[in-house]
C-alpha cells in the first residue's frame, strides 16, 4: 500500500489529496490510474484470501471477508480447554494480536503457560506496545509540523521570505528616488545576518533623459539600504531585491 504521493508531487501535507484549481496556480491531486489499480488490488486480495472468488454483482463481498477474517481471529478472551485458565488468550490469538501492533514477533516467556499467554501479560504488553506507537507518531507529527514550518514569508509589495532549513533570506520592495539623489538610509523589512546582494531597476516611464538612466539600490549595512536615481530631469519608482543570510544560521 502507498499514498498517492507516491506517483505525483501533486499533494498536500503527508500526502493526502487536495483541491485546486490550474487556472488558480495550484493544481489539484491527479487521480493516477496506478493508485487506483493498488486500492483495487489491495480490496480483492483481501476478498479473495477469504471468499472463492470476485463476483461483480455482489457489493457485500468486502463485509463478507471481514467477516470470515473476524471469525477465524476473534478479539476476545477464550477459556482455554485442558489448562484450567479462564482468563487467557490462546498463542495463535495472541501472536495475532501482537503482529497488527508490531512488526516482529514477540514472545513471553516465564509465566508456566504452555500454548498460551496470560490475558493480563498480553494486555500489558500491548500497553506497552500502544505507548511507544503513540510516541513514534508524536514524532512523525512534529517532524511533519516542521516541514510544513519550513518557509515564513510576508507575501506583500514590500516582504520577505525566510528558507528556515537554510537560513536563506530574500527581501524585496519599491520606493521613490527625487532626481539626481540618492535617498535617505530605509530599514529592510527584516534584518539580515548578512547581506550578499542588493539592487534595483527603475520602473517609472519617460525615465531616460541626457543625464543618463541609472538607477537602484544599495545596502548600506545589514538593516538599511539606500535607493539612487542620476537620471537629472527625472524622479523614479525604483524596485529592489536584496538576498542574505538570516540572524540565528
Amino acid at each position: 500500500m502507498q499514498r498517492i504521493s507516491s506517483w505525483t508531487d501533486l499533494v498536500a501535507a503527508l500526502g493526502l489529496f487536495r483541491y485546486g484549481t490550474v487556472t488558480g496556480g495550484v493544481a489539484p491531486t491527479p487521480l493516477k490510474a496506478e493508485w487506483l489499480n493498488m486500492v483495487q488490488e489491495e480490496l480483492a486480495n483481501f476478498i479473495l484470501a477469504y471468499l472463492p472468488e470476485l463476483d461483480a454483482n455482489d457489493n457485500t463481498q468486502l463485509l463478507k471477508a471481514l467477516q470470515a477474517f473476524g471469525a477465524n481471529y476473534p478479539l476476545k478472551a477464550t477459556t482455554l480447554a485442558g489448562y484450567g485458565i479462564l482468563n487467557a488468550y490462546t498463542k495463535p490469538e495472541t501472536d495475532w494480536l501482537l503482529s497488527q501492533k508490531a512488526n516482529n514477533a514477540i514472545t513471553l516467556a516465564g509465566y508456566g503457560i504452555g500454548d498460551a499467554y496470560t490475558k493480563t501479560a498480553v494486555d500489558a504488553l500491548l500497553a506497552v506496545i500502544n505507548a511507544a506507537l503513540v510516541a513514534k507518531q508524536e514524532a512523525i507529527d512534529n517532524l511533519a509540523a516542521t516541514k510544513q514550518d519550513k518557509n515564513t514569508a510576508l507575501m506583500a509589495a514590500t516582504g520577505w521570505r525566510l528558507d528556515k532549513a537554510t537560513g536563506f533570506l530574500e527581501q524585496w520592495g519599491s520606493g521613490y528616488c527625487a532626481p539626481d539623489s540618492v535617498t535617505a538610509a530605509i530599514d529592510f523589512p527584516t534584518p539580515f545576518a548578512e547581506v550578499y546582494n542588493c539592487f534595483g531597476n527603475k520602473v517609472t516611464p519617460n525615465s531616460q533623459d541626457g543625464d543618463g538612466n541609472s538607477a537602484g539600490a544599495l545596502a548600506i549595512s545589514a538593516t538599511q539600504y539606500q535607493l539612487f536615481n542620476d537620471t537629472v530631469a527625472f524622479g523614479a519608482t525604483i524596485h529592489w531585491r536584496a538576498i542574505g543570510r538570516a540572524p540565528g544560521y
